[in-house]
Parts: C-alpha cells; sequence; structure tokens
C-alpha cells in the first residue's frame, strides 16, 4: 500500500501557479491612449499534485524450473485531479483555468502472467504464454461546480458527451435504434404498456423529433424512453464503453532440433464497444458523398419492411442518422501480431559451402485479424480526455509487414 503525488507526466510546471498579467492596446482593452494591463493567467493559490492512493496484492510462483506465474489485483484512487484548461464561468473574466483540483477516479482490476514450458525433451522444445488484464475505471466524485455534460446535441452522428459517477470513462450515450417505419400511418406514439396514445382530438399522437419534425414511412425509428411521442434528449440512455472487459495475449515459442524455431505472439480484446464513424458517413445518406453498398437495402416506397432495411435517402434529413446504437458494434478481436520462422543450416552443411554459420527467416507483423467488427481495425486508440468516445474514424490501420532476413557467418 502507498501514497504517491503525480504531475500529470511533468505537464504540471513550476510556474503554472502564477498570475501573469499582460498590456493591450487593442479596443476596449485602452483608457484614453494607454494601453490597459490585463490578467492572462489567475493565480492557483490551491495547485498542487495529484494523490493517488493504492494497494496490490501480488503472488509470484516459480515451479519445477518450467512454470512462471504472476497474478496481481490491484485498488487505486486518483484524488485532487488535475484538470487541464478547466471551464469556469465567463462572468469571472475569464473563461478557463490553466489548472484546477478536485474530483476522485477508482481504478480497479488484475493481470495475470503465466509461462509454461510445456515440452523439454533434446530435439523438442515448447514454451506457452499467457496474460490477461483486467480495469475498471470510473468516477466516484466530481469537482465543485463541474459541468458533465459538455455536449448535447443530438444530430446528424453526433452522440451526447457527458461523464456519469459509476460509469464507466469512455462511455457513450445515445438513443436506441428500432428500424425503420414502413410507412406513414405506422408514425405513432406508444404508452409504456404498448397502448396507442391520442391527441386531444381522439387522433393517434404521430412521433416527432425535438418538436420541430414529424417522422413519416422510410424515417429511422428510435425508442421513445419517456413515452411522450417526443424523441430528444430524455430519451438518451447509456449504450456501452470503450474499455474491454478482457485484455491480453497468448503466444509459444517451438524450438526443433536447435535448428528450426516458430514463435507467435497473438494480442487481443474482449468486451468493448466502437462506434462506427465510417458507418455514420457512408450509410446517412444525407449527403452528395459517396455511400456504400450498404444503401442498397434502404426504403424506397411505403410498405418496405425487410431485414436490415436501412433508412430511406434524404439529402440534409434532421433525424435519420442520430447518434445512436445502429453504429454501435462489439469490436472484440483477436489479432495475430508477431510470427517468426527460423531455419539455421545444421553445422555440417554449412562448412561444405565454406561458412561458419547461416540463418534464413521470415518475420510477419501484423499478420491477421479476427473480428466481427465491420470497420477497418477494431483496435481503437484510448483517450484521456474524460469525455472521450471510442470512435473509429477510418484512421490507417496498421500496416502488415514481412521481412525475409539472411545471415551469413564467415
Amino acid at each position: 500500500y502507498g501514497i504517491t503525488g503525480n504531475d500529470r507526466g511533468s505537464q504540471l510546471k513550476p510556474y503554472d501557479r502564477h498570475a501573469i498579467y499582460g498590456t493591450s492596446s487593442a479596443l476596449p482593452n485602452q483608457y484614453i491612449e494607454n494601453s490597459l494591463i490585463l490578467p492572462l493567467q489567475v493565480q492557483l493559490d490551491q495547485l498542487k499534485w495529484e494523490t493517488v492512493s493504492q494497494w496490490n496484492l501480488g503472488l509470484d510462483l516459480d515451479l519445477f524450473k518450467r512454470l512462471m506465474t504472476t497474478i496481481e489485483v490491484y485498488d487505486k484512487v486518483t484524488s485532487n485531479i488535475l484538470w487541464d484548461d478547466y471551464i469556469i464561468p465567463t462572468s469571472s473574466g475569464l473563461s478557463s483555468l490553466l489548472w484546477y483540483n478536485g474530483g476522485e477516479i477508482r481504478n480497479q482490476g488484475w493481470d495475470i502472467m503465466f509461462s509454461y514450458q510445456a515440452l523439454k525433451r533434446e530435439n523438442l522444445n515448447l514454451r506457452v504464454n499467457l496474460n490477461l488484464a483486467h480495469n475498471l475505471n470510473k468516477f466516484i466524485e466530481f469537482p465543485p461546480n463541474f459541468n458533465n455534460e459538455v455536449s448535447t446535441a443530438l444530430g446528424d452522428g453526433a452522440y451526447p458527451r457527458r461523464a456519469v459517477i459509476g460509469d464507466p470513462i469512455g462511455s457513450f450515450y445515445g438513443l436506441l435504434y428500432k428500424g425503420v417505419y414502413k410507412d406513414d400511418a405506422s408514425v405513432i406514439a406508444y404508452d409504456e404498456n404498448g397502448n396507442i396514445i391520442y391527441d386531444v382530438n381522439g387522433n393517434p399522437l404521430p412521433v416527432v423529433f425535438q418538436n420541430t419534425y414529424q417522422f413519416k414511412g422510410g424515417d429511422a425509428i428510435y425508442e421513445d424512453i419517456n413515452h411522450d411521442g417526443v424523441i430528444d434528449l430524455l430519451d438518451v440512455v447509456y449504450l456501452g464503453d470503450s474499455n474491454p472487459d478482457l485484455e491480453g495475449g497468448f503466444g509459444f515459442n517451438l524450438v526443433y532440433r536447435k535448428n528450426l524455431t516458430i514463435s507467435a505472439q497473438f494480442h487481443s480484446r474482449f468486451g468493448y464497444e466502437i462506434v462506427n464513424g465510417v458507418a455514420i458517413s457512408t450509410q446517412g445518406m444525407n449527403n452528395r458523398n459517396n455511400q456504400s453498398k450498404a444503401v442498397l437495402k434502404r426504403w424506397r416506397k411505403p410498405g418496405d419492411d425487410y431485414e436490415s432495411i436501412i433508412p430511406r435517402a434524404y439529402m440534409a434529413h434532421p433525424a435519420n442518422n442520430l447518434g445512436s446504437d445502429r453504429y454501435v458494434e462489439d469490436g472484440s478481436f483477436v489479432r495475430l501480431n508477431n510470427l517468426m520462422i527460423k531455419y539455421a543450416l545444421p553445422k555440417a552443411y554449412s562448412q561444405i559451402i565454406g561458412v561458419n554459420k547461416m540463418e534464413v527467416a521470415l518475420t510477419m507483423r501484423k499478420v491477421y485479424t479476427w473480428t466481427r467488427y465491420s470497420g477497418l481495425d477494431p483496435e481503437v486508440q484510448r483517450g484521456s480526455d474524460p469525455f472521450w468516445l471510442g470512435i473509429d474514424n477510418a484512421k490507417t490501420p496498421p500496416p502488415q509487414r514481412i521481412t525475409l532476413s539472411l545471415m551469413i557467418d564467415f
């Protein structure tokens, strides 16, 4: 157990706590013909390092010179969190503070490392390895006057960005997508019991988007969580997060007759979600950009209702492409990261051709990825922003590399 300080990787500078003033002659920062002195950085008397309180329980085993295991369980609480460019009310005369301390985050989890000499014979050796990790992070306290919502927009591909106590950092929120209205008559609001809601005139109440647009046949259906006939922020729910439930790797190293070596290492993540930003751009059909072949299954005429149907084509439609679970996919994957095959020519044959040693090796990186994710790369990078979202915006996936090498020792 221990308590340590954290300066955010030396981002915190020695003079960040001091007030800084500067002059400005631009109107209205001027008195007659004299420049005014303005505060550029407010003094931070209470600025300090983050405090990290952590306990670890670990077990290391080395048995029979064949099995090595490391197991660790940990719980870490970071308090007095350092927030950079912390937003404050502009009525203070400034829009943000360079730094601000406040709030708590908890990280809990475990790690397992396993290495085993499965075979140990004169002409055959095989060692296998496995490592697994699980981490859960969440806010347990916000700073005073903390704005936990930085975006409340509901629009084309927009997901409301918020932080919620108890939910993992990296969570995303949005609407629940339920399919496509087959015709205008099906655009009806229902109560929590599944009964039709009627207006004051006794007519079925139509579903509208933020009281500005009435849905039509061919439009997207979103679940009306509060059953008021209006799709808005009150219908936004937790959709998932981009932190894997389980992350790790496994591999092996095989040596045959001390001449042939084959080794492989895999990397994997399981139990996390990705927002497919590429699908948002190529399946929305609300602009003139190229679209994917998925739009061939779009709604075209009243009555269309078949599996995998997507909303109709409509230039700048206000509600057919909202941030919802329509674009949320399971990002779980297993990737063959490294594969190496090496062969050393037996010494007797090396001497025949007049060399001391000769080896040929084939090395491959990022060989193949097994995943159900439909985008380019399921390995979305994590962010440090508490409001970050795991969105795949078509970042170039890691390249596959193949290297053939020959080593000759004379």
